[in-house]
């Protein structure tokens, strides 16, 4: 079948501006994925001097990435540098996956990194945390987000708009993980702090609740996730206005779910309000154009509708030549195939068409 069109964006988060330490969200953008995938935060921080009493990594403590014979496929470590920085006795944010007992042995470690928890701190070990995890090096990402995730709570408090922050990209790891109960913990977390802040009908807000329903649709709830990318399209379009590129890709992740549940109706109908908006953003010339037609064409076979089918795919298929893809390309031997067999359905009903209609 034909790749489903383009998911959110997983953008790498940065930060914007020596402002105050408001959280921000960039307008979204795409990236090609398998399916539709989480939404990422933006954030400003402020500033601060960084410290020069930071700790160093301390004897037999790993630094990640640096130890010899390093796995990234494997994520075998079990202790970080990171997870001894900003660490007290009652932190709520150790790394859960790290192995760590929920005490430290080192009782003095929380005095010697005390003067180091400020936001500049925070920023570079989420900095880090990003690289590794584009490295796929889970572990270590997890290590240092959660590291950066304390001495941001240490400096600006539990719930502040840069604590939701990181909150939400560690969300998202957890989701690539396939830890998605987790996930969903802490995006719900992430929820209540800014809704909080910020108010319900906030375009971040639309983004947590984009990634909730991203987590409800992989645990195969469905129904759930539906219901809230509904609610997601209708704030974005408020927000942003009907031609967003938020909306096209709300629309089409509530698509993917309709055609997770086997409703084919509704995931054409979903798919075509995201058509009609990418048409007006991209050009009806534009490759996701095709990609769109496309999949309308395959959802359009499979209830049999032969001839809605054959003209979707020709669209598509003028498309894909327009933007010069190759014959080996596989979208082109994918619509190739799809179009000869919508083209001996067709040849089929005309020979038996009378026999058809007696049925």
């Amino acid at each position: 079948p034909p790749p489903s069109s383009s998911p959110p964006s997983t953008a790498q988060s940065s930060p914007q501006s020596s402002s105050s330490p408001t959280a921000t969200k960039e307008d979204i953008t795409e990236e090609e994925n398998e399916e539709c995938g989480e939404m990422e935060v933006y954030f400003d921080c402020n500033s601060n001097s960084m410290n020069d009493n930071t700790s160093s990594p301390k004897e037999g403590m790993q630094v990640a990435g640096e130890e010899e014979g390093l796995d990234e496929k494997s994520n075998s470590f079990t202790s970080f540098y990171y997870d001894t920085i900003f660490v007290s006795s009652s932190n709520r944010y150790l790394n859960p996956n790290s192995g760590n007992p929920s005490s430290p042995k080192n009782t003095n470690q929380e005095d010697s990194t005390a003067g180091g928890a400020d936001v500049d701190v925070s920023m570079t070990l989420h900095h880090i945390a990003q690289i590794f995890r584009r490295r796929r090096q889970h572990e270590a990402s997890l290590s240092a987000y959660y590291a950066s995730l304390r001495g941001m709570r240490r400096a600006l408090g539990d719930r502040h708009p840069n604590v939701a922050a990181i909150l939400g990209n560690v969300g998202n790891l957890h989701k690539e993980m396939g830890e998605y109960d987790r996930a969903y913990g802490i995006y719900q977390e992430v929820l209540s702090i800014e809704s909080h802040h910020l108010g319900v009908s906030h375009p971040e807000v639309a983004v947590t609740l984009h990634n909730i329903a991203t987590i409800e649709s992989s645990r195969g709830n469905y129904e759930e996730a539906v219901t809230l990318y509904r609610q997601v399209v209708q704030l974005q379009r408020t927000l942003f206005g009907p031609n967003h590129m938020s909306v096209a890709i709300t629309s089409s992740c509530m698509a993917s779910v309709f055609e997770k549940m086997g409703d084919t109706k509704r995931a054409i109908n979903a798919y075509e309000a995201t058509l009609k908006v990418r048409t007006v953003l991209l050009g009806r010339h534009h490759v996701d154009v095709g990609r769109l037609l496309h999949k309308l064409g395959s959802l359009a076979f499979r209830r049999e509708d032969f001839r809605i089918a054959e003209a979707y795919l020709a669209r598509a298929s003028k498309i894909y030549k327009y933007n010069k893809l190759e014959a080996d390309h596989p979208w082109t031997k994918d619509i190739a195939r799809d179009e000869a067999d919508i083209r001996a359905k067709l040849s089929l009903g005309r020979k038996y068409g009378e026999d058809y209609a007696e049925c």
